[in-house]
């Protein structure tokens, strides 16, 4: 139960992390004006990033009869919104789970990459090949991206001014949401049902996420997202921090040529997930 509750906690964030988006309407949750004004610029000037890399760190710990089990899961990608690409990679151990992907394995490391509108998924030993899927549809593809993901977080939920922060050892500024679980739930819905991700039957609390802005350029430095997932006598804790640096330097996303060949592809996800 332990290992299930792990898998659920990492899954939900690797929904929310990866090509997941919703629209955002007018009406927004009552919030602090100076949170709103800065997550605006910070919106605008994403809006105008062409690339960017990012690094990513997840932890989750699950309790039960007063036994605990850990998972993490490290990754790394670069982001060209012109060439509508992505790519990236993840290493997980201990609990399951896939930054970019989802799923549960004791050790492993996955390649994901995103063309356009399609996504490629490494398979995991002992099988080869690629799972191969359609990624939800945006007016601008930058929305399916995580860096924007997350800002669309911010922008459904409450947002608090949290003031100055040294990031290593530079200055930026800290704002931060308390999303709901009905606003956490409509943007993994945009991926996979509720079901499918274990949240019919899960009590989703204590959501936080944060964002670290770099005040000279409005530009992220580091995004946080915790979640606390129970299920019956287990609760697990997840978190998900991420950096983002090389803001319009090139990047240059190729994907494997034996991702493309259709004998070698899985339409629906790899055996085992």
């Amino acid at each position: 139960m332990r290992r299930a509750a792990l898998a659920l906690s990492l899954a939900l964030l690797v929904v929310l992390a990866g090509c997941t988006a919703l629209p955002f309407g007018d009406d927004r949750p009552p919030s602090d004006d100076r949170a709103l004004e800065t997550l605006d610029r910070t919106t605008a000037a994403v809006s105008d990033v062409e690339t960017y890399r990012f690094e990513a760190r997840m932890h989750a710990s699950a309790t039960a009869d007063g036994r605990e089990r850990t998972a993490t899961a490290e990754g790394s990608g670069a982001v060209n919104v012109s060439a509508e690409r992505l790519r990236a990679t993840t290493r997980i151990d201990g609990g399951g789970g896939s930054l970019a992907a989802g799923g549960a394995n004791d050790a492993a490391t996955v390649e994901t990459y995103v063309d356009g509108n399609t996504s490629y998924r490494q398979c995991r030993p002992p099988w080869d090949g690629w799972a191969v899927e359609s990624v939800p549809e945006s007016d601008r593809w930058r929305d399916a991206t995580p860096l924007s993901n997350h800002l669309t977080l911010l922008e459904r939920s409450r947002v608090y001014w949290r003031g100055d922060r040294t990031v290593d050892g530079n200055r930026t500024v800290l704002i931060e949401a308390y999303p709901t679980r009905e606003t956490i739930e409509s943007l993994a819905e945009r991926r996979q049902t509720a079901g499918e991700t274990g949240l019919a039957d899960a009590s989703l609390e204590n959501a936080t996420a944060q964002l670290w802005i770099d005040p000279e350029t409005d530009l992220p430095v580091r995004s946080r997202l915790r979640l606390q997932i129970s299920r019956r006598d287990v609760t697990a804790t997840a978190t998900l921090t991420t950096t983002y640096r090389g803001y319009d330097e090139p990047v240059s996303v190729t994907i494997p040529p034996t991702a493309t060949v259709e004998e070698n592809q899985y339409e629906l996800g790899c055996p085992g997930d």
